[in-house]
């Protein structure tokens, strides 16, 4: 399997014969921190991976303010793929790297062909775009549905690592909340 596909978990039980014209196609590139993969209503014609490195997902609300929405680490698919029937990916939200990175992408048509080939390439796509899903889902629950208190005790609970090496400035934005909203929160639960 060629070096690219090899670093990539997605492609774990492919058959190589499916994968050479896809490798042909692909590029690798590295974004430094801050640097922007896609805006929001960008129309994509490649689908990305995310090789090493962190990215974040977020929009910009009426005010300018930036709403994070959720951020992904290595081996994860940066492009929400709708349907294999559609010729371009939407975004539906702007992709910012936080730490230096390393992105495969495909070409799309090709990628299609290759996962209509592959059963457990299709397999492999249904499940990250499943997971896809359920992020999206928690952002849902977090900002409708939970209070303030709620997020808090909600990262304490699920992610204390991600907590303990965060600065409070960082958790409040990840959490959509004010810094002195989260010291208060925090005062509340000592």
């Amino acid at each position: 399997m060629p070096l690219a596909l090899q670093n990539l978990r997605f492609f774990d039980g492919a058959d190589p014969k499916h994968l050479q014209a896809l490798e042909e196609g692909s590029r690798l590139k590295r974004y430094g921190a801050s640097e922007i993969l896609a805006y929001e209503e960008d129309d994509l014609s490649r689908v990305y991976f995310l090789l090493s490195g962190e990215a974040k997902f977020y929009k910009v609300d009426r005010f300018d303010n930036e709403v994070f929405l959720y951020s992904l680490e290595s081996q994860a698919l940066l492009t929400n793929i709708g349907s294999l029937d559609c010729d371009t990916i939407s975004c539906y939200s702007n992709i910012e790297f936080l730490t230096p990175s390393e992105v495969v992408s495909f070409d799309l048509t090709l990628f299609k062909s290759c996962v209509r080939s592959d059963m457990a390439l299709l397999i492999n796509l249904v499940n990250m775009l499943a997971d896809q899903k359920q992020l999206v889902e928690c952002t849902v629950n977090m900002g409708m549905i939970f209070d303030v208190t709620a997020k808090v005790a909600k990262m304490l609970s699920e992610h204390l690592d991600l907590f303990n090496s965060l600065k409070k400035q960082e958790i409040s934005y990840r959490l959509n909340i004010q810094p002195a909203t989260l010291s208060r929160v925090l005062a509340k639960f000592t």
